[in-house]
């Protein structure tokens, strides 16, 4: 440490050529002693590099120009040249990957064949495990997961994960894909499935953005960015079972994107709507409660296809749940979760989690805070 001040302020005196005031300068040492701190706890192989660019500033202590030239250069190329530094990875390039990923087409060919899970892996084999992905020739911008609620879709499964994967890539993102499946006696509960998903991978990694995906839609366009915005996203505008039009404009289900913070601003998905339909549009409820509001796509780069598959009976009591749902937005969701993770497993395509909910002691819970 000794050898690392000295170097500073040899370093700071580099700037009183300039004639700076001395209170400048010692701010400035000031800041690259904080700055030398953070990095040591974080990135030892940086406080070397630190440490011989200094030594380089001692050794040429009477060349001002070069010296001060060299360290911009070292900022633009070393590892603390970003703001955005993602220490959980190995990155060997710390450029920040472009806002506008190169190499989108726009409209994309969807492989409908239903390929083996063998198959689909030698196909990806970039993938780390659990379904993980991140870009080795530049540092991402976005850190997603994306979370899929499942039950007995495994052919669709099967094609969401052959066609989302060469997708995902191309895009330059952090992801990972996380499949939340209910035991087989519970009925299904869509919205809860997701808050389960979020909680867990975040258990994980740091993800900072959340795709809520459907398992039986395929996006159609590449330019249909997986990433979130100031504002709440809804992603899947048009479907071509919906021949291609938004059947509602308060419609949020099939695909949306939110951060973190506006997914714990407006409590998650109700954990209410055991069966099918009512929990989207509680979800849209809430964002406007919360005085957000959505944004989309157009319907030429937020194309989907959707594959087929049977009707689910709808929840009957969906309506009732829906005109009392803002009685529920703070007491019903991610604050009030009640779940048991029975197995997870990081699997070569996704991360799977198997989980059992009790419907009854959840209805329970909600009615008893709803008399507190």
């Amino acid at each position: 440490m000794p050898d690392i001040l000295r170097c500073c302020f040899s370093f700071a005196k580099l700037f009183t050529m300039n004639n700076i005031r001395s209170k400048v300068v010692q701010w400035i040492v000031v800041l690259i002693l904080l700055l030398l701190g953070y990095v040591m706890i974080y990135n030892q192989s940086a406080v070397l590099n630190f440490k011989s660019f200094f030594n380089l500033v001692w050794a040429n202590k009477n060349s001002r120009r070069l010296s001060i030239f060299q360290f911009r250069k070292y900022l633009a190329d070393s590892s603390i040249g970003s703001l955005n530094i993602n220490f959980s990875s190995s990155h060997r390039n710390t450029t920040l990957c472009p806002i506008i990923p190169p190499g989108l087409v726009g409209s994309i060919i969807i492989n409908r064949d239903i390929l083996s899970y063998k198959t689909i892996e030698d196909n990806n084999r970039e993938l780390q495990p659990g379904g993980c992905y991140s870009p080795s020739n530049c540092t991402p911008r976005h850190h997603v997961a994306i979370l899929i609620p499942y039950r007995d879709r495994q052919s669709h499964l099967k094609l969401f994960l052959q066609n989302i994967h060469p997708f995902l890539r191309k895009q330059q993102l952090d992801y990972g894909i996380f499949v939340i499946e209910l035991v087989s006696d519970v009925k299904f509960n869509r919205a809860m499935l997701f808050n389960i998903g979020f909680v867990e991978a975040l258990k994980l990694h740091n993800y900072n953005c959340f795709i809520f995906h459907d398992v039986d839609l395929i996006p159609e366009n590449d330019l249909n960015l997986y990433t979130c915005a100031e504002r709440p996203r809804h992603m899947s505008v048009a479907i071509d079972k919906m021949k291609y039009r938004l059947p509602y404009n308060q419609l949020f289900g099939g695909v949306s994107a939110m951060t973190k913070e506006q997914f714990e601003t407006v409590n998650g998905f109700s954990n209410s709507y055991f069966g099918w339909g009512g929990e989207d549009d509680d979800m849209y409820n809430r964002i406007a409660h919360n005085k957000m509001s959505i944004i989309r796509y157009s319907s030429e780069v937020a194309r989907y296809k959707m594959m087929s598959h049977a009707k689910e009976a709808p929840n009957p009591v969906r309506g009732t749940l829906l005109k009392d749902g803002q009685k529920r937005f703070k007491i019903d969701g991610l604050n009030s979760l009640q779940y048991e993770v029975l197995q997870i497993t990081r699997r070569k395509l996704f991360t799977w989690i198997l989980v059992n909910i009790n419907e009854k002691a959840v209805k329970d819970a909600i009615e008893v805070a709803m008399k507190l």
